[in-house]
């Protein structure tokens, strides 16, 4: 009896031990994991909380910290008709883009996860290989393609190459969605009589608003400052506001600068609130 209780004793140290060291090394994890996420939050809003001060300096330079405090590039900047322009430009080129990347991206969605029919997998990894290019070398291609067939740059050009640049994002959103439906409802209503068409806009269609308006949101956040892209395709005559900004940081280093791309930091901020209200950023985990 008494050998007995000796060799359980140290069992159950051992297990009490080893315990102990799992919640350490769980401690441990936690902290770590928590810097990293600490570390990733700043070194992603710092900069852009930089150029959001460097926007309200006084000085006629480009300098941080900034001195004073002023709206007065904010002033010069609405009164620019050039800068009014390309922002208007990149608001058309955002909402066509933005259409015509859902037209295409639902369709391909369904197909893609309740369609059975050999090759899906190769069309699969075909829509998404876009987004696995730089936008310099979709801009580049579709910019030698023009070429060879007379297609000359403009708003056009620029809407096709950030349709094929963006349409993974909303294909990847949708198709997520679609994989977390019940192919059970759909299959009731054909049995009671009702067609494809129907059963797709009365029951599949109305369960996709999410994913829906959350991959428009993220394709006209991109197609709005996609710059990669719209370098090589925009015209000379009318270009989007990515490319005025980027030539304004090359021939202008007032603050204005600052305060336009404060603008595009504010506008996509607001995007994001009104998906999250809307939609709710918890709902487009995958």
């Amino acid at each position: 009896m008494s050998e007995t209780m000796t060799t359980s004793r140290p069992a159950t140290a051992d297990v009490a031990e080893r315990g102990n060291a799992s919640k350490v090394i769980d401690r441990i994890g936690a902290t770590i994991l928590a810097i990293i996420a600490v570390c990733t939050v700043l070194l992603l809003s710092v900069p852009s909380l930089i150029v959001i001060a460097i926007s309200f300096t006084e000085t006629a330079y480009i300098g941080f910290p900034p001195q004073g405090f002023t709206f007065q590039w904010y002033a010069d900047l609405f009164a620019r008709d050039q800068i009014i322009d390309a922002a208007v430009t990149s608001l058309q080129i955002s909402a066509a883009t933005t259409c015509l990347s859902l037209a295409l991206a639902i369709p391909a969605a369904y197909g893609l996860v309740r369609g059975r029919f050999f090759g899906r997998g190769f069309a699969s990894a075909l829509i998404v290989a876009p987004q696995m290019l730089p936008g310099m070398v979709i801009g580049v291609a579709t910019l030698f393609f023009g070429a060879y067939i007379a297609f000359r740059q403009s708003n056009l050009m620029v809407i096709l190459a950030l349709t094929v640049f963006c349409l993974p994002f909303a294909v990847r959103m949708v198709m997520a969605r679609l994989t977390q439906l019940d192919p059970a409802l759909e299959e009731a209503s054909l049995s009671m009589g009702a067609s494809k068409t129907r059963t797709f806009f009365e029951i599949t269609a109305r369960q996709l608003v999410g994913a829906i308006i959350a991959g428009g949101a993220f394709v006209a956040i991109e197609a709005f400052d996609n710059l990669t892209v719209a370098l090589f395709t925009a015209s000379p005559r009318s270009r989007p506001l990515s490319v005025e900004l980027y030539n304004l940081v090359q021939f202008d280093s007032s603050p204005m600068v600052a305060a336009l791309s404060s603008l595009e930091i504010l506008a996509a901020f607001v995007v994001m609130i009104v998906l999250a209200k809307a939609v709710g950023l918890d709902r487009l985990r995958t």
